[in-house]
């Protein structure tokens, strides 16, 4: 018997897909992944190709630039959990139309911000230096949640949602995809700009989210099996192994209010936050820290592509992996990747630190991917995903606003980047004890009463007579 239906605002009305001769669900990788795809604009290294031409044509300074950016960026976390809870109440669909809409409005606005700041100038008098700022302000502040907060989101819950035993199978292959699409992404990027000019890229981009990404969400896009009335993999042939109860998702549905109260849920997020920090300066700072060493800019780039090649197949092993061992084994091995990258850095001078440089990023970076979307259903369930999920982007984006600004001043207070990778071994050190100690929820059991053993439990409202979450029968 089916679970009772929770029919999301934006999954009401849409074309049934239960006789459908195959599993929607694969369609929802599909157009999830095209979803985290469609962010880059929002996303670091897609913000990084527009970097020297909006200084050029606002005549802002690379200080300033920076700094609007971690403003903007800053700002942006503040919202994410209530795009978060907004997922849960909307759906994917509504949801994630409006973020490819708005996405789509910023980046207009970052096209025409030359022409608005001469606009606002002559009528205004205000000076050209703080319209420019405030104008980039709110342009980053827009695509950054629009982009690498609220689409994001939707997408990778979204994909969370529709699988469940071969969740680890479908990360990896979003994975393959994802990591190799960034990665190639300032490519066509810098090709958008030789052909159109940086404004006319901006409006490219812009035009294909509006007009051909956002007809895509509205047709395909859908929050869960349940909304659609189907089960998790309906179909499905059940896999012929059978995982550790401790891989599986958590039976009872938690709240984030619930989920904050867990000692483990705030270790996961500092160090989540930390690495998404750690990493964004890394690359943001990247050519500096060769050149401290001796070593030009195509030296330094060069670093990212064996990087992406582990970190596929750091992924791939990780989500095997988390359909069949507890996760806090994987945390553990990602903390020691941290680790590893930490200590590369603070002796990057030697080629054997910049080999384990390349292996502790792209294991790091792998595992990390996969982690942000397994975690939160293997240990609260998928009902309040958003909600959860949300409030831990917040955090990973805020990591990410700061990351570049800390590094910026270890640098200019030591005159070397080594501080900062002493630093993150010290953390990592520390975040390895906190997994150690800390205890994890079992998914497979929970305190809370079963509600066929309790008739006044409340849990049992609304539930219809199969009990789904233990197999039993109530009254």
């Amino acid at each position: 018997m089916l679970h009772p239906r929770r029919f999301n605002a934006g999954d009401r009305f849409h074309f049934s897909i239960s006789q459908l001769p195959f599993y929607y669900g694969w369609v929802v990788l599909i157009v999830g992944a095209l979803g985290i795809l469609a962010s880059i604009p929002g996303q670091t290294m897609g913000v990084s190709v527009f970097t020297d031409h909006l200084m050029d044509a606002l005549k802002i300074s690379r200080v300033g630039i920076s700094t609007a950016y971690m403003i903007g960026t800053l700002a942006s976390s503040l919202l994410i959990p209530f795009a978060g809870i907004l997922f849960d109440k909307w759906g994917a669909r509504l949801t994630g139309m409006f973020a490819a809409l708005f996405l789509s409005l910023f980046l207009l606005l970052l096209a025409f911000s030359p022409s608005l700041v001469e606009g606002i100038v002559s009528i205004f008098g205000i000076p050209p230096g703080i319209v420019a700022t405030a104008i980039t302000v709110v342009g980053f502040f827009g695509i950054r949640f629009f982009g690498q907060g609220v689409l994001t989101l939707v997408s990778r819950g979204m994909i969370a949602r529709w699988f469940g035993p071969r969740r680890g199978l479908v990360v990896g292959l979003l994975g393959l995809a994802t990591a190799f699409g960034f990665s190639y992404a300032p490519r066509p990027l810098q090709a958008l700009i030789l052909e159109f000019g940086w404004r006319g890229a901006l409006v490219v981009l812009a035009a294909f989210l509006g007009l051909i990404f956002m007809p895509l969400v509205i047709l395909f896009y859908r929050s869960e099996p349940m909304s659609c009335g189907l089960e998790v993999e309906q179909g499905m042939p059940t896999p012929r192994r059978k995982a550790s109860s401790r891989a599986k998702d958590a039976d009872v549905e938690k709240t984030a209010g619930e989920a904050k109260k867990e000692t483990v849920y705030w270790v996961i997020l500092i160090i989540m936050g930390y690495w998404s920090l750690f990493n964004t300066a890394f690359t943001f700072h990247i050519v500096s820290i060769f050149n401290e060493i001796g070593m030009d800019a195509n030296t330094a780039v060069k670093i990212f592509f064996p990087i992406s090649v582990i970190s596929v197949i750091a992924r791939f092993l990780g989500s095997y992996l988390s359909d069949r061992i507890a996760i806090r084994h994987i945390y553990l091995a990602f903390v020691i990747a941290l680790m590893i990258a930490s200590a590369s850095l603070a002796s990057l001078a030697s080629p054997i630190a910049r080999f384990t440089a390349i292996v502790g990023y792209g294991i790091g970076s792998g595992l990390f991917g996969m982690l942000n979307i397994v975690t939160w259903p293997k240990l609260y369930g998928k009902k309040h995903l958003g909600a959860i999920s949300g409030f831990a982007m917040s955090i990973l984006v805020a990591g990410s606003a700061v990351g570049p600004w800390l590094f910026s001043l270890a640098f200019r207070f030591t005159d070397s980047y080594r501080s900062a990778g002493i630093i993150g071994l010290v953390c990592s050190a520390m975040f390895l004890l906190a997994l150690l100690l800390v205890k994890f929820p079992n998914p497979s059991k929970d305190s809370r009463l079963c509600p066929g053993e309790d008739e006044k439990n409340p849990l049992v409202e609304g539930l219809e007579k199969d009990c789904l979450p233990c197999e039993r029968k109530i009254g």
